[in-house]
């Protein structure tokens, strides 16, 4: 659980009750349509994830790819590692 509040207390436990008392365990970062928010609505953990998994691309590229001609990286490039960058702009 997270709370989206200006003043949060972070005190009080909220529980799901079926035939036990189970408290929900509060986070401070959660994902939901695919954006990373934290608890003070900043996007700098959705923005590390998302140049990440360029990163992550961007490797593939280097490690499977030895020998490419320029035109050659930039489609791999184009497909694999800004679509990664772009997907996200859109959200």
């Amino acid at each position: 659980m997270i709370s989206l509040e200006r003043t949060v207390d972070k005190s009080h436990t909220y529980n799901i009750t079926d035939s036990d008392v189970i408290p929900i365990d509060r986070v401070n970062i959660i994902k939901d349509l695919g954006i990373l928010i934290d608890e003070k609505l900043t996007f700098r953990d959705h923005i590390h994830d998302t140049i990440n998994k360029a990163y992550m691309m961007l490797g593939l590229i280097k490690r499977n790819f030895k020998y490419l001609t320029v035109s050659t990286f930039v489609l791999l490039y184009k497909n694999m590692v800004r679509s990664h960058l772009e997907e996200r702009e859109e959200c």
